[in-house]
């Protein structure tokens, strides 16, 4: 019997728990096999990606979540992160003005990481 959407991500969190972010990024995209457009899915897929400082993909498994919450504020926060940490300036600042439209607080917070 092939596992669940569910239990897959609960072994990727445990994984992931254990800063074992290859296994955790391996039973997160088998999930995403099962439904590409799962949210959680995403978001973790995204997360492991970010941890394994593969920015590229980290952005490319946000940004898919964000499409069906574009105002989602801790998914833009990440995103910015994401963009601050690869050293992308210009896409951190962007996604820094759709923050502050959304959450001003963590637009500043993600405005104190771009100037750190």
């Amino acid at each position: 019997m092939s596992p669940t959407i569910d239990e897959l991500l609960n072994e990727g969190n445990e994984a992931f728990s254990k800063a074992n972010f290859h296994q955790a990024l391996n039973h997160y995209l088998r999930a995403l096999e099962m439904d590409p457009r799962h949210q959680v899915a995403l978001i973790k897929t995204g997360s492991a990606y970010y941890k394994l400082r593969d920015f590229p993909n980290a952005v490319k498994h946000l940004a898919q979540a964000l499409e069906t919450d574009p105002q989602n504020r801790d998914l833009l926060s990440m995103i910015g992160m994401v963009y601050v940490r690869s050293g992308d300036k210009p896409n951190a600042l962007a996604i820094y003005d759709r923050l502050k439209k959304v959450h001003p607080d963590k637009a500043e917070q993600l405005y104190k990481e771009i100037y750190k």
